[in-house]
């Protein structure tokens, strides 16, 4: 912390943002990660990982200002074997290349209204907490956002969103996702505010470890999901910016619901000015999409526990971020932590 202090006094303001690359020039991100878990009774795990992200994207290719595209890889390198990412519950594999984004766009604009629909392997846009959805995980298939907005920039948007594919696992089993929200953001002075609420169903093959029948659920070959999930946020967008975020997500064959709510302090676009976030998670058996969830937690239903992370920006859009979250069972004296430290390295630079 006194290292924090005293690169907090160095600062210099905010950090100027990146040139607009070529088309030829690629997007790329390095993280380097040192993780540690500990599990009661079981010892711990320690890992050592790398992943390089390499992206091309660019708008108007052909001088078709509609149009956009998108394209590029993931690869890992790691000190924990794929044959042990199923049984650690990782979204993505600890070593080798893959495809990260393969997606064509076209998008519309007016003073009042916008759209926009993107084909092909790609992220989702769907506003969803890290208990609802891994943010590294991708789906071939169509993602569409459209909606309406004042000309005062009160209203940036009041619209749909929705996304519907074949969602790449390290589980197989031939995993679906079908979801649809409403997003209202709203600009009031010095305040940013966020609310949504939608529909989730995810469908799977009954398999291995996260892709079990679900709890509550009939034991059918071909298991399905159907989720509410809602959430708001509200920023205090000032010189020390603090965000407040809440997210639920209830189950309507059994009405369980698994929440998850974030605290955050500061932002990573001052250099040498540290981010603090507390997050607390709630999952239930049933209220929580394991098939799909964030591994960057631990467990992945019945239990809860809250995660403490403190980020600092560098020069040259170098971050490296502190990390520790445990989670305990519901009704078990059984826990673990998780201790991780993370590098990355953002370029084009300027």
């Amino acid at each position: 912390m006194v290292l924090l202090a005293v690169a907090s006094a160095r600062a210099q303001g905010p950090e100027p943002p990146p040139r607009e690359p070529a088309w030829w020039e690629p997007r790329t991100e390095l993280r380097l990660r040192l993780d540690r878990i500990t599990e009661a009774d079981q010892g711990g795990v320690e890992r050592v990982s790398s992943q390089l992200r390499v992206r091309w994207e660019g708008q108007g290719a052909g001088g078709w200002e509609p149009f956009s595209y998108a394209g590029g890889f993931r690869s890992a390198l790691g000190s924990d074997g794929n044959r042990l990412n199923l049984r650690r519950w990782d979204q993505q594999p600890s070593n080798g290349t893959q495809l990260d984004v393969a997606r064509i766009g076209i998008a519309g604009r007016t003073e009042r209204t916008f759209g926009e629909a993107h084909l092909g392997f790609q992220e989702s846009r769907l506003i969803a907490p890290e208990a609802l959805w891994d943010r590294d995980l991708r789906f071939l298939g169509l993602g569409m956002r459209a909606g309406l907005r004042d000309r005062e920039g009160w209203i940036p948007e009041l619209g749909l969103r929705a996304a519907a594919g074949r969602v790449r696992t390290l589980q197989g089993g031939n995993l679906d996702l079908t979801a649809g929200q409403i997003v209202l953001k709203l600009e009031t002075g010095p305040v940013s505010w966020t609310a949504h609420g939608g529909r989730w169903e995810i469908a799977w093959d009954r398999g291995f470890a996260r892709t079990r029948p679900v709890p509550g659920h009939a034991a059918e070959p071909r298991q399905r999901l159907r989720l509410d999930a809602y959430g708001a946020s509200a920023t205090w967008n000032a010189g020390l910016p603090v965000e407040v975020r809440a997210f639920g997500q209830r189950n309507r064959e059994t009405g369980e619901s698994g929440a998850e709510t974030q605290f955050l302090v500061g932002s990573l676009e001052r250099p040498f000015w540290p981010r603090l976030s507390v997050t607390w998670q709630r999952l239930s058996r049933t209220g929580t999409l394991y098939p799909v969830n964030g591994d960057q937690w631990w467990f992945y239903w019945n239990a809860r526990g809250p995660r403490y992370e403190i980020a600092l920006p560098l020069q040259d859009r170098w971050f490296v971020a502190l990390t520790f979250l445990r989670h305990q069972d519901y009704g078990e004296p059984y826990a673990a932590e998780r201790r991780m430290v993370t590098v990355t390295k953002r370029f084009p630079l300027e």
